[in-house]
């Protein structure tokens, strides 16, 4: 692999030492408040209404990202990528996240001329694209908010920001930020702006990622899917994010119209990703709206009609204490299915991070166990154990300060206890062992 991305970093520095095919050729797109970004390092940026009116393509190509563009190819270096300059700056041999994505062979590498012969100025028709046409969502998860859900919004709205240091979750910032979601019913002109934009690319496309809120409650998400099934993209790999929290009909119907479309070679291959922190009753808590053994059914039932699944993993301190039995049940599904899973490690709301859990041998036991499974367990693949490992040493390695672990102490105590009030939950019941060890 390292073979692969020497050859990468250098043939895009061929052209300059900064450049980044993901810049060009990846995108994520918010048509609920009109922001996007290039890659998922950088923060994203506001879509400037007067920029699509006169272009839809500016979804993408923004006079803000162009300018980041043209920055690379003089060799020098957009500060938005910080992340990637810090790991490139690092002592030793790293490969940075902008050498791995432009060695991607599906969007990014094949690119690499179009890209070095044309140029910064040039609205791009990216490979690969993530969006998401609202906020609507039936589902609160703790380290979610209202730019993300429409029932995070709801709450906001009737009870007000929670009452940590930074206000968690508080509207002001969303509105000053310029993030403030469109609601479902009101016209959008960015999802207008993506509907006059999407004959053009459609049909290079390689990679599709409808996200959310929950897409399959929105019905831009139907509309997309009737347009392919009318229209075959034969070289489309189409991905899907989904809470799995639906009624049985849509899940039977959105399962049925997968099918078909790979059945009828109108796309390449389908994916649905959907997302679990922990098991049970915890889980539960996390992540407002979850039956976890409905969900462990819906997850088994997409799988037995052929359609494989990723579970995304956001790790946080809460969900550690049984993860292991959470595992379990994912790698029951993993013998007999096509599922694989991906670990994020949580950092905002910092009360949450993993980092807050003691350095203790009760933790450190609960680590171990679950390295030990899934370093011997013959279903596992190389990343899915990378991932573990990368949580472990997170945990492991943790360099928050005392001052730091003690506001995240309190401000874990606070929004937990209004999350009882305003949900009718009960944290010490669910969380009794966390409780337990965390002094």
């Amino acid at each position: 692999m390292s073979d692969k991305f020497k050859k990468t970093q250098e043939r895009l520095n061929s052209v300059s030492p900064t450049l980044c095919l993901a810049k060009w050729q990846q995108v994520t797109i918010h048509l609920q408040n009109g922001h996007t970004h290039s890659c998922h390092h950088p923060q994203t940026h506001k879509i400037p209404l007067e920029e699509i009116k006169e272009n839809p393509s500016a979804l993408h190509n923004t006079k803000f990202k162009k300018e980041q563009r043209k920055l690379m190819l003089e060799g020098k270096r957009p500060s938005e990528c910080h992340y990637c300059w810090a790991v490139e700056d690092s002592a030793g041999e790293h490969y940075s996240d902008r050498i791995k994505k432009s060695a991607n062979k599906t969007w990014a590498a094949p690119y690499f001329d179009e890209v070095k012969n044309n140029d910064y100025n040039y609205d791009v028709i990216p490979k690969q694209i993530e969006v998401s046409f609202g906020n609507v969502c039936n589902m609160k998860c703790l380290y979610c908010g209202p730019v993300f859900s429409s029932d995070w919004w709801s709450e906001i709205k009737n009870h007000g920001a929670y009452p940590t240091k930074d206000s968690y979750n508080n509207l002001e910032w969303i509105a000053e930020t310029d993030r403030t979601p469109y609601l479902n019913r009101e016209l959008n002109p960015y999802v207008e702006a993506w509907w006059k934009w999407w004959p053009t690319i459609r049909s290079e496309l390689k990679v599709l990622r409808i996200t959310g809120g929950e897409p399959l409650l929105n019905h831009n998400t139907q509309k997309l899917l009737n347009d392919i099934q009318q229209n075959p993209l034969p070289d489309l790999k189409l991905e899907i994010n989904s809470n799995l929290a639906i009624s049985n009909k849509l899940l039977k119907d959105f399962v049925i119209q997968l099918k078909v479309l790979v059945k009828e070679n109108k796309v390449k291959d389908v994916l649905i990703h959907t997302s679990c922190d922990t098991h049970g009753e915890q889980a539960e808590y996390i992540r407002e709206g979850l039956i976890y053994n409905e969900w462990l059914d819906n997850c088994e039932y997409v799988l037995q009609n052929d359609i494989p699944i990723h579970v995304m993993v956001t790790a946080n301190q809460l969900c550690i204490d049984r993860f292991y039995i959470f595992l379990q049940d994912l790698y029951s599904l993993k013998e007999k299915y096509k599922l694989t899973y991906g670990i994020s490690l949580l950092n905002n709301p910092p009360f949450l991070d993993v980092r807050n859990l003691p350095k203790t041998e009760y933790w450190n036991a609960k680590f171990n166990k679950v390295l030990a499974y899934v370093s011997e367990n013959k279903f596992t693949d190389t990343n899915e154990l990378n991932y573990i490992i990368r949580l472990k040493n997170y945990y492991t390695q943790s360099n928050l300060t005392k001052e730091q672990l003690d506001n995240n102490k309190q401000d874990l105590l606070k929004f937990v206890r209004e999350i009882d009030r305003r949900r009718n939950k009960n944290f010490t019941n669910t969380f009794t062992t966390f409780i337990n060890h965390i002094s």
